[in-house]
């Protein structure tokens, strides 16, 4: 800061003047007059002391300034003016002048009578007497607290402009909220030169702000404090009433609000002065709020604020924007993996899949169709269903084409002709759907060559026919479970293809109903068949977190709780009441207990299903016991019991194979693939435990089953 060369403002000056009036001669008695009323005018405060740093002189304009008379402050110590911080930088420029030095325009503070501390222009030069020795010293003060001020708001706006070109910028180039939070963090406390910033997201379940990014919090503040959503004092603080009430949270004074009083002791030894929070939208409801720190009382004046309420909108608009994306993503990854699951069931099929319309022109094919026929595409196209078979098997079929159109299914055995004159029984089956508004027929096509082999050569082949009563089982189970659900994805895929687009009238929307059901019933089959796949890959993977036994129990049993009401069967749960937390993967556990509930309820006419749960040491567990844990493990001990029909004991030994059911055939009464027990055996030694049978032929059975409660896999 430069001082004028005019004599109000040249220190120099003042101090000649003071130097002639406390000296008492040197110039006439009028010209030191003058000079005295000069001083006494003077804008700035003009002030003498000896050296003892006893105040000798006070003037009007000091007393404007700084609040005492000059009756209060002559005769008592400079140091009352002195704040505390800058004692040591006085002493070292009072020693500069009293060793005849001066001191021009340096910025420092002085405490006020009131206890303000203003920001001031400090000058100083010796005062002397007649043989030269220094004998005082002479000071001039002016008030730049003003000027300060405007130039640290302006310090402050640079910094937060800075500040929220970053954070468009990470607006930007984030690719998700964690990442954007933490980039708006790191841009407010760098470029926006804030103390600590931090973002709280809801968690609606605890009433809390959880920190989800922060940056400046190198002291671990927000380890120790908890941010509630609620009307308790913890939710009264800046960040929960700007949560709360939408509105954004001014405090610039913490000393002064009441709301930061649970935390005042820890944001007073951080040095936190001032704290201002903002509000996060999501979909137009508060999720969060981003909360900014300054270690200056008063930093967040109106333009500041401004700023800030600018960048928690753009942070908003971000998420919006995330989220809209997304859902688009979303949607678009569940029609590619819709479009993909038809194609990839369509192509993966063991037999010829096939399309149709009312005319018999072939609409869509598979690839095993071309490589079986041995027709190429085009040729296909232009053939008719009946070309593909033998001459003799042609008029049942148009018959069962019509019997499809008429009744909406059929199913027929029959020679299928390749293009080398090859001849192949095959089981085909057929169903009507609608395709832009036109009847077609969706169907597939089983090799039953192997079948029809077993059939003819049982006797002599009584090892072989063990093995292909098993496929043909699988075959024949996979048929039944399987064809229903596939015409009607095909239908639908058609339909999703042509762009169908409008209201649906009644036919259309009972074929997209039938979809849908098939569509679900088959995803359940796939996903076991993918689960065992997994499995004797080696590529499933077991997850290791804490969570809530009986929830996760009750979670099953109430999946379940619609099947046994519809069979009329009581669902009992006996659950002993300390069975707390268990350390493993949740998921896999509740398959485990839906694959048991659902067979116990599927085979049970009459009288009950009960799960019972309990915590059990290793060595109470008997035969269940686990090999190779220590006695005192804790274990879980679970068992579901039913009044069904019970398993013979000759079947148990090949209960938990796969693709085996005991009332295997294709006049079974109970769907299914034969997965659920030999999928549930896996997942239990997988997890580390093991799952035991115990039944008598028509009265019921129980499953045990016995994991470790530390989750660790044996």
């Amino acid at each position: 800061m430069s001082v004028g060369n005019d004599i109000d403002h040249d220190p120099s000056f003042g101090i000649r003047a003071i130097r002639a009036a406390a000296a008492g001669r040197g110039r006439a008695v009028p010209e030191a007059g003058l000079l005295a009323a000069i001083v006494e005018s003077s804008s700035d405060a003009i002030l003498s002391r000896d050296l003892d740093g006893i105040i000798t002189s006070w003037n009007a304009a000091a007393t404007d300034m700084l609040g005492y008379t000059a009756q209060e402050i002559i005769g008592t110590s400079i140091l009352r003016l002195i704040p505390d911080e800058l004692q040591a930088e006085f002493q070292r420029l009072d020693a500069r002048v009293k060793a005849g030095g001066t001191v021009t325009n340096v910025p420092t503070r002085r405490r006020a009578k009131n206890g303000r501390v203003l920001d001031m222009a400090f000058s100083s030069s010796p005062l002397r007497d007649a043989s030269g020795a220094v004998v005082g010293v002479a000071a001039i003060l002016r008030d730049i607290t003003g000027q300060v001020a405007r130039q640290r708001e302006l310090d402050r706006l640079s910094h937060l402009y800075a500040a929220l070109s970053a954070i468009n910028q990470a607006i930007v180039g984030s690719r998700t909220r964690d990442e954007l939070f933490a980039k708006v963090c790191t841009a407010l406390v760098g470029p926006g030169g804030l103390r600590m910033v931090w973002v709280g997201w809801n968690d609606a379940a605890a009433a809390l702000l959880r920190p989800v990014a922060s940056a400046g919090d190198d002291s671990r503040y927000l380890d120790e404090v908890s941010v509630h959503t609620d009307d308790r004092p913890e939710a009264r603080g800046p960040s929960g009433r700007a949560f709360r009430t939408g509105q954004s949270c001014i405090i610039n004074d913490m000393e002064d609000d009441p709301g930061t009083s649970p935390w005042r002791d820890k944001l007073r030894a951080r040095n936190f002065r001032a704290v201002a929070a903002f509000p996060i939208r999501l979909a137009g409801a508060v999720q969060g709020a981003l909360s900014v720190y300054a270690d200056t009382r008063g930093y967040f004046q109106p333009r500041e604020v401004a700023l800030l309420e600018e960048a928690a909108a753009d942070l908003s608009f971000a998420l919006e924007a995330f989220d809209r994306e997304a859902a688009r993503q979303q949607a678009e990854q569940r029609l590619r993996s819709e479009m993909l699951f038809s194609e990839t069931m369509i192509e993966s099929m063991p037999g010829i899949v096939y399309f149709y319309d009312i005319t018999g022109h072939f609409l869509r094919w598979n690839r095993n169709f071309e490589t079986i026929s041995g027709y190429r595409h085009d040729e296909i196209a232009a053939m008719q269903p009946h070309d593909f078979l033998a001459e003799p098997d042609r008029p049942a079929l148009d018959r069962k084409i019509r019997e499809v159109f008429e009744t909406g299914q059929s199913s027929i055995e029959a020679l299928f002709r390749a293009r080398d004159g090859r001849e192949t029984p095959y089981f085909f089956t057929g169903r009507r759907v609608a395709f832009g508004g036109v009847p077609c027929l969706a169907g597939v096509g089983i090799d039953i060559t192997e079948r029809r082999q077993a059939e003819a050569e049982r006797a002599a082949r009584a090892r072989a026919e063990a093995a292909d009563q098993i496929k043909s089982a699988f075959l024949a189970t996979m048929s039944h479970e399987l064809r229903t659900p596939l015409n009607s994805i095909i239908g639908f895929t058609g339909l999703m293809q042509r762009g169908l687009a409008g209201p649906l009238n009644e036919e259309q929307a009972r074929q997209l109903g039938m979809v849908r059901s098939s569509a679900d019933h088959l995803l359940a089959l796939v996903n076991d068949v993918l689960d065992i796949s997994k499995i004797e890959a080696g590529q499933l993977t077991i997850a290791r977190h804490r969570f809530d036994l009986e929830a996760a129990i009750r979670a099953a049993l109430a999946v379940v709780a619609p099947q046994a009401e519809a069979r009329t069967l009581a669902l009992q749960a006996e659950l002993a009441a300390d069975l707390g937390e268990m350390c493993s993967d949740r998921r896999r556990l509740e398959q485990i207990l839906l694959n048991l509930l659902t067979n116990a309820i599927k085979f049970t006419e009459r009288g009950c299903v009960c799960l019972r749960a309990r915590r059990a040491r290793n060595d109470t567990l008997g035969a269940m016991a686990l090999a190779g844990r220590p006695a005192e493990a804790e274990m879980l001990a679970l068992a579901v019991a039913d009044t069904g029909i019970g398993i013979a004991s000759e079947d148990l030994g090949t209960l938990f194979e796969p693709f085996r059911q005991i009332d295997s055939g294709l006049s079974r009464r109970h769907d299914g693939t034969g997965l659920g027990l030999a999928i549930s055996q896996r997942l239990a030694g997988l997890m580390g435990g093991r799952i035991a049978a115990a039944s008598d032929l028509g009265q019921g059975s129980t499953f045990r089953l016995v994991l470790p409660l530390d989750g660790d896999a044996a």
